[in-house]
């Protein structure tokens, strides 16, 4: 279940400042060039709602929300629809109540940490509207991985040769990661307030197959500030 309803306010303020002019009495319309047969370039501020996931024997996970990062590029077949390949980050603190069975005996162990994942995405957008002023949707498929920071192993050493610095030894931890067939889809506006330069703001859902919990629902919200050319 989803925790957090500030998920919809940021996005939604999103959404209004991608298709509300910011100056009062601007025409959106008086320079713009259309979508069609050009590229574009986005970074893309983030955010990720808090969730709780259920598991079977007793097993669940809050992830608190936390703010992503992420950046994309595309290209307009026309001025209704658009392909981009988008790559995401984010890192969320989570608590783990974990199911345990000793001697026939159940219980309950917890842990925490950092939850690290990162997702690439191709993704197609369909534009309601021809003009600067529009609302979408969004969808698309990827692959996201997720890393528990939980030690999987003992440290492990190495050393090497550097020609500056001469001999190197450093040490790294194995964790316990997986990587997730995914997909998503998006609901917001867009304003392309330049012949360069656009906003989009949306509301996302993004679903995964997590093992034994099944598919669930991660939402969240972005906002593209796009370069367009």
């Amino acid at each position: 279940m989803v925790r957090s309803k500030s998920v919809l306010a940021i996005a939604g303020a999103a959404v209004l400042l991608a298709v509300t002019p910011v100056a009062e009495g601007a025409d959106p319309g008086s320079s713009y060039r259309g979508r069609q047969g050009r590229y574009e370039i986005t970074i893309q501020p983030r955010f990720v709602a808090s969730k709780t996931v259920d598991f079977d024997g007793g097993t669940s996970i809050d992830i608190d929300q936390d703010l992503g990062f992420g950046f994309g590029f595309g290209y307009n077949f026309s001025n209704k629809l658009a392909l981009a390949l988008d790559w995401s980050w984010a890192s969320s603190n989570y608590k783990a109540k974990i199911g345990t069975s000793t001697g026939g005996t159940l219980g309950t162990s917890t842990t925490g940490g950092t939850l690290d994942s990162s997702t690439i995405a191709l993704n197609v957008s369909y534009y309601f509207l021809d003009g600067p002023l529009t609302p979408f949707v969004a969808g698309g498929i990827g692959w996201t991985w997720v890393d528990s920071n939980i030690p999987s192993g003992p440290p492990q050493g190495t050393c090497w040769w550097d020609p500056w610095y001469g001999y190197i030894c450093t040490s790294y931890q194995n964790t316990y990661a997986k990587d997730y067939f995914s997909y998503n889809l998006g609901l917001g506006g867009r304003w392309d307030v330049t012949p360069g330069f656009f906003l989009r703001g949306s509301i996302v859902w993004q679903w995964m197959d997590v093992g034994n919990a099944g598919t669930t629902a991660f939402p969240g919200g972005r906002v593209d500030i796009g370069f367009i050319f």
